[in-house]
Order: structure tokens, then C-alpha cells, then sequence
């Protein structure tokens, strides 16, 4: 049975202090643990092949003629 949001939420409400601090902790890891992946990959991607200020320009000129033309 999978429980929603607001499930997960009321019983999370009704833990001791120390049980949601277990908890908190253990979802501030997960968090932290996802993030530095994340940064090494960027920072292999970024190491790999570096990006000129020419090349970021002409790709941000791009998206925001791309968001005019929807508007």
C-alpha cells in the first residue's frame, strides 16, 4: 500500500523529537550524498571540455530569443 504525502507527513508529526531527528538526519545525508554527485559530474564535464564566454553568451542569446517568440 503507498502512502501519500500527507500520509508520510502526519506520521512523521507523530515521532518523538529524537525519532524525526534520526529521520532528518538520514534525509540531510541522502540530500548531501545526491548533491557532491552531482558536483563531480560538473566538474568532470567542466574539466573535460571547457566553454568559452563567447560560446555562454551566444547560448543565453538563443534562450531569451526563444522566450520572446513564445510570448
Amino acid at each position: 500500500m503507498k502512502a501519500n504525502l500527507n500520509e508520510v507527513w502526519e506520521l512523521i508529526n507523530n515521532l518523538t523529537l529524537d525519532e524525526k531527528k534520526i529521520i532528518y538526519t538520514r534525509m540531510e545525508r541522502e540530500v548531501n550524498s545526491k548533491l557532491l554527485d552531482l558536483l563531480d559530474r560538473i566538474y568532470e564535464r567542466a574539466e573535460n571540455g571547457s566553454i568559452s564566454f563567447e560560446e555562454i553568451t551566444n547560448e543565453v542569446e538563443d534562450i531569451r530569443g526563444n522566450l520572446y517568440r513564445l510570448n
